[in-house]
């Protein structure tokens, strides 16, 4: 899956609403400043959780992710 860039304000938001383990992989992605940050699918799934509503800036993050669940769907890859 392909990689979408984002902004580290909004990483840092992601962060906030996130299940902890999570959020302190990204604190220290940011930290590190990770160019590359691979996921799991249950973190993928916590971020759409997160993102039901997401803030302006992190629609396209969820968007991805979404289509991503539902390509995992149809592929019976859960």
């Amino acid at each position: 899956m392909g990689g979408v860039p984002i902004d580290e304000r909004l990483l840092r938001e992601l962060a906030r609403v996130v299940d902890r383990k999570l959020a302190q992989r990204l604190d220290t992605a940011l930290l590190y400043r990770a160019k590359v940050l691979g996921l799991t699918v249950a973190e993928r799934e916590s971020i759409l959780k997160a993102l039901e509503n997401p803030p302006p800036g992190l629609e396209e993050l969820r968007a991805i992710l979404l289509q991503d669940s539902r390509w995992r769907l149809s592929e019976r890859l859960r």
